[in-house]
Order: C-alpha cells, then sequence, then structure tokens
C-alpha cells in the first residue's frame, strides 16, 4: 500500500497521540524523565492533540503521513506573523531515515508559504544529534543551546532557523 501525505482532522488526534508517544520514548530516553516517558506522557499528549485539532484557532497546518489506517508520521506548525513555527516532526520509529520525515516538513513549509509564511523555525533537544543532523542537512542554521521547558522539565534546545522557507521548501523536494 502506497504513502500518501493528507491534513490531519479531529477523527486523527488517537492515531497521532499514538504515534508521538511511541515517537517520543524512542528518541528522548534519556532526555525525559523516564517515569513521565512511561506513565504520563500519553495524557499530556491526548490533551494537545485534542485541542489542536479540536480547536485550531491559529492558522497553520497538521499535516500526516498514512498507509492505509496506519499512521507513519506526522508534523504540525502554526504561522507565527511570517514565521513557520514548526511544533512537531515525528516518524514513527522503524521508518526513520525513508525519506517520511523530509516530505511531511517540506509539504508543512510549502502549506504555511501559500498562507505568507517567509522563514521557518523549530526548537530542538540539544542531545538529540540525529534531529539536528537531519534539519542542518536541510539547510536549518543551528543557534546556541538554551535552557528552555518541554512537558514541564527542563531542557537543553537549541533554535534551528530557516531565514528563507522557500530553500526549505526546495531541499525537501530534492
Amino acid at each position: 500500500m502506497p504513502l500518501s501525505l493528507r491534513s490531519a482532522r479531529a477523527a486523527d488526534a488517537g492515531g497521532i497521540c499514538a504515534l508521538h508517544a511511541m515517537s517520543c520514548r524512542s528518541a528522548y530516553a534519556g532526555m525525559l524523565d523516564r517515569d513521565f516517558l512511561e506513565n504520563d506522557l500519553e495524557d499530556a499528549l491526548a490533551a494537545h492533540w485534542q485541542d489542536l485539532l479540536r480547536g485550531r484557532r491559529r492558522p497553520g497546518q497538521v499535516v500526516m503521513a498514512v498507509t492505509g489506517h496506519q499512521v507513519n508520521g506526522f508534523a504540525a506548525a502554526m504561522l507565527e506573523g511570517t514565521c513557520c513555527q514548526v511544533g512537531s516532526l515525528h516518524v514513527r520509529p522503524e521508518m526513520r531515515g525513508g525519506g517520511i520525515g523530509r516530505q511531511l516538513l517540506g509539504t508543512l513549509a510549502h502549506r504555511l508559504r501559500q498562507q505568507g509564511a517567509l522563514s521557518a523555525e523549530l526548537w530542538v533537544f540539544t542531545a538529540n544529534e540525529g534531529a539536528i543532523r537531519f534539519y542542518r542537512r536541510l539547510g536549518g542554521q543551528l543557534g546556541p543551546p538554551v535552557m528552555r521547558e518541554a512537558f514541564g522539565q527542563p531542557v537543553s534546545e537549541r533554535r534551528m532557523h530557516w531565514p528563507d522557507l522557500a530553500a526549505l521548501v526546495g531541499a525537501c523536494a530534492r
């Protein structure tokens, strides 16, 4: 069955939440509190995705990569002025490295560019070296480490910035 990209709907909140939790447990082990990842993560994510997909008030996009009914990845961003603020990009752990993340990010950036975005940025955990390599291959400019909060926990993060959204769209298309 072929992979397809589509906009997420309110009914997709559960599938996105499940994949988000799986991806966080895989990617953020050792970066976030183990007890939180094992016991509280899904409740926090369920509330987030239900609010975002049911009551989105700001301009933005949530794009999913699906095969049949299986969610293989998703990306979400909101438009803040003329900046595409990427809040999430997650791919099923066993499918990482196959181009799904690049397709999702490119689709998201293209759609937000059509809504008026000129640049893009996201925050990535400093310890998430694989994600940093991925974003740098797509032309992202990496900022210095900053202490921030994720899921109520202090974490070191770095801002990844694309001053020209068209360049990100082009890099994702290659």
